[in-house]
């Protein structure tokens, strides 16, 4: 599909009991952020995943987590974004590369996106993709691969601050989109 489309289906989904299922499955706190999240795919970021920044107390740990979030947007649409994010927000914004170079893939050199007991990383993101794992993901999104986007990757470097408040990552994202 064009992006235009591929907009349209993702916009969609949110409207869809698969969708709010799998979500309370995975992550029920993800729920009251979905209003957002809804409309940065209006405004033309397809949303592939994201997180909160939440902070989970429980009786063998602590899990924390930064906010994060992810997915496609025209090239000229993406670059203005990053700009603004990065120049005008605390927050980190980044295309992420393209590389089949297995050296930028090793997990170290990743973004530590939840970490449990201040120790143990439980995931993370890297900034660097192969381009079969771009390629799936276009067409997870119903994206034709020879769409001009970019897949954009932004999370706040505080840990435990929630995303939709004034000062939270899917605020600015929204913002600046």
């Amino acid at each position: 599909m064009k992006f235009k489309d591929a907009q349209t289906y993702a916009i969609h989904k949110f409207d869809t009991d698969e969708f709010l299922n799998d979500i309370k499955e995975e992550d029920d706190t993800m729920l009251k952020h979905l209003p957002l999240l809804k409309k940065m795919n209006e405004k033309g970021f397809i949303t592939h995943n994201s997180q909160a920044g939440s902070k989970y107390i429980g009786k063998a740990g602590v899990t924390e987590e930064r906010a994060f979030i992810n997915g496609f947007m025209p090239y000229k649409q993406a670059v203005l974004f990053l700009k603004n994010m990065n120049l005008y927000t605390d927050k980190s914004a980044v295309n992420v590369y393209i590389s089949d170079n297995p050296n930028f893939l090793n997990s170290e050199l990743n973004i530590p996106l939840t970490i449990y007991n201040k120790t143990k990383v439980e995931t993370h993101m890297p900034l660097y993709l192969p381009i079969i794992t771009i390629n799936l993901l276009k067409k997870q999104h119903k994206i034709n691969r020879n769409e001009d986007v970019l897949y954009v990757f932004c999370w706040d470097p505080i840990w435990n601050r929630d995303a939709s408040q004034k000062d939270g990552l899917f605020t600015d994202v929204f913002k600046h989109i």
